[in-house]
């Protein structure tokens, strides 16, 4: 995926003229009448406007092609209405749909002139009312005047968005490739789950007093089952014990086949896609979304969720709404029975434990049945989905955390999600005259916002420790890695599974304060610190390059434990070291791995951001003679993995070795080596 976009974005950037064409046409055909309504434009300038962030495109020439393409469509449509008039509805297809005119007389009626402007922010008429103007008589001179003002602010309403987005990646993937992989993959995922909520309601609410009929009529034709479906469905027949029996079934089904799948073993296939899926989340770790998915989780965790369980128990009693209590005290009982006898199977089988997800589903969920009927019909999709929309970040963040697998995962938010139907069906069926609750949306989210925040301020950090990744370390031979060992680690920085960025250059073997200190006393120094106050220097122009924070760079995961930077007659340098995990015996001293570099300047749209890469060789030899004061060795790999323009292929070895301190510039060949210095 990294690859494909970067190779895309690549053409743009070697064929410039022809995405400003497209850009052009994309504009044109998205104003023009009828195929504007076939045409992804916001999509497609969006996609423009992120070329402009990651510094593919240049902004004003974007810009202009935009505007001139929006101007050209909307007057080849004013002029296709100007010229036809009233004929235009006997043509094809205004003559089968002559509600899509109707609409746009409307609206045009309605805002006269300045329908024109608007007209190009909303979706539905977009495309028709520049023809209804020239239809209905406008003039041509107050048609072009608001034509070409409004596309000045078309533009770049559907560019900038884009352009934010763009820019956001391309520092995140500066940072780490799979920190942008991860925001743009939790993005797509909880739009697709917003997306889909609102199309299924949309799908079954028109339908659903229909098939509760008919599910009614099934089950007069079928008394047993029918005992069930008459409960929920029928507002006269009382549906606590058919409740109460089919939360029992639900839950004996459930433990039933968790306890098979335990004492049996799950399948093959089932294990292949649960250990595949955590493969995925695992090269998407970094410290960035370590913190963002430990702040999801806790969203569903036990500390949130039981106090928003008891704030809103309390409400309900307080405005003596017992119906609702009784429903919510439902909800809650299955949750416990849940929680105490699956987890009771789950610790005499032995079972790897996880952190449910069936209490974040069951309470958001049916947290949403309540709240929609606070809301105009219109309107009652949207605590739906953005309930959806929480359990799919919580259930990710598990996910990414490595906190519960995927079949488990699959597992409770079935469980909990046929609860929150049947229980959902039974209240709405049995509502009555609905009654308000007062301050009920207040109550959710001032309660989700304190608890969450009383989570993050105390139990952030220990909840980072807990999930932290298991890091793997090995032990080398110091003799052995000075000769050839040192051939193992990797010769390129790893963001993402099979994408090589920076090589990596620098090998030392040592006391890493011993290094800083030496290098400071060289002129070597930290770049400015990562603040909100300094990356507002990244906007201007006029800041000077010395000034600029660099951002940090992840290497197999890990945040880089040195970072320094060296201003020098060529330029400006800069020095990253990571932990190998690898230590050297005898002593266990840690063997870091980096890269150093020049620091170039890349311009994405308005924004000045100092990246690391190229001048390798220069940079590599300014640091050897920097670092006379410790044992050094320059090698070089026969064969790179991968061709770097820049590097060829040279790396320094430095050992902080004690002999190296009594023989000061002394390069050490594989036969005068000294004891390693514990690092």
């Amino acid at each position: 995926m990294v690859q494909f976009f970067n190779e895309t974005a690549g053409w743009v950037a070697q064929h410039p003229q022809a995405a400003w064409l497209l850009v052009f046409l994309v504009a044109f055909s998205e104003s023009l009448v009828l195929v504007g309504l076939l045409v992804p434009g916001a999509v497609l300038m969006f996609a423009a406007g992120a070329l402009i962030g990651t510094g593919h495109l240049h902004f004003w020439t974007t810009f202009a092609w935009a505007v001139a393409g929006a101007v050209a469509g909307d007057g080849l449509s004013f002029w296709l209405g100007w010229h036809y008039r009233s004929r235009l509805r006997e043509m094809w297809p205004f003559a089968r749909h002559h509600d899509w005119l109707e609409r746009g007389e409307a609206f045009f009626n309605r805002h006269g002139n300045m329908s024109i402007a608007l007209g190009r922010f909303v979706g539905p008429v977009r495309p028709i009312i520049p023809a209804v103007a020239g239809m209905m008589g406008m003039r041509p001179g107050h048609f072009v005047a608001v034509n070409v003002a409004s596309a000045f602010l078309w533009a770049p309403a559907y560019l900038l968005p884009g352009m934010a987005f763009g820019t956001s990646l391309a520092i995140a993937g500066q940072v780490a490739g799979r920190l942008a992989l991860l925001l743009v993959g939790l993005l797509l995922a909880l739009w697709l789950a917003f997306w889909l909520v609102r199309r299924i309601y949309r799908v079954v609410q028109p339908r659903a007093a229909l098939l509760a009929t008919r599910l009614l009529r099934w089950g007069h034709r079928h008394p047993l089952l029918g005992r069930f479906t008459d409960a929920l469905l029928d507002p006269e027949v009382p549906p606590p014990r058919a409740l109460f029996v089919m939360a029992l079934l639900l839950l004996g089904g459930g433990w039933l086949i968790f306890a098979l799948l335990i004492y049996a073993g799950p399948p093959e296939q089932l294990l292949r896609i649960d250990q595949n899926v955590r493969q995925l989340f695992t090269g998407l770790r970094s410290p960035w979304g370590d913190h963002l998915m430990v702040f999801l989780s806790q969203l569903g965790e036990a500390p949130v969720t039981a106090t928003l369980a008891m704030v809103i128990l309390g409400l309900l009693a307080w405005q003596k709404r017992w119906r609702e209590v009784r429903y919510w005290l439902a909800a809650l009982g299955f949750i416990v029975a849940d929680m105490i006898f699956l987890q009771q199977i789950g610790s005499l089988a032995g079972a790897a434990p996880h952190v449910p997800l069936v209490p974040a589903v069951i309470l958001y969920g049916f947290l949403a049945a309540f709240v929609s009927q606070e809301l105009h019909p219109r309107w009652r999709w949207l605590p739906y989905a953005w309930t959806a929309l929480l359990i799919c970040a919580i259930a990710l963040a598990r996910l990414y955390l490595d906190a519960i697998r995927f079949s488990d995962l699959l597992g409770d938010t079935g469980l909990g999600l046929v609860w929150v139907i049947i229980l959902g069906v039974a209240y709405h069926r049995h509502l009555g005259t609905h009654r308000p609750i007062p301050y009920l949306p207040l109550t959710i989210l001032l309660t989700l916002v304190a608890s969450s925040g009383w989570q993050t301020a105390f139990f952030h950090q220990e909840a980072l420790r807990s999930h932290a990744p298991r890091v793997k370390v090995e032990t080398m031979e110091a003799v052995s890695w000075w000769r050839q060992g040192w051939r193992k680690l990797p010769a390129f920085r790893i963001d993402l599974g099979g994408e090589y960025e920076q090589p990596l250059n620098v090998q030392w073997a040592g006391d890493l304060e011993m290094l800083r200190n030496l290098l400071l006393a060289q002129g070597w120094h930290p770049p400015p610190p990562i603040q909100a106050t300094t990356l507002l220097r990244w906007l201007s122009a006029e800041t000077a390059v010395q000034r600029l924070p660099v951002p940090p760079q992840l290497h197999a995961g890990r945040l880089e434990a040195l970072r320094l930077v060296k201003e020098t007659a060529q330029g400006r340098l800069i020095l990253r070291l990571w932990h190998s995990g690898v230590r050297l015996a005898p002593g266990n001293g840690a063997l870091w791995v980096g890269t150093v570099s020049a620091i170039t300047i890349r311009h994405l749209g308005f924004i000045r951001l100092p990246v690391s890469g190229g001048g390798f060789t220069p940079a590599l030899e300014k640091l050897a003679r920097d670092l006379e004061a410790v044992a050094r060795r320059k090698v070089e790999q026969r064969q790179p993995p991968v061709p770097h323009p820049s590097w060829n292929g040279a790396v320094l070895l430095l050992w902080a070795a004690e002999s190296a301190k009594e023989n000061p510039g002394r390069e050490l060949s594989p036969r005068n080596r000294p004891p390693p210095r514990r690092g």
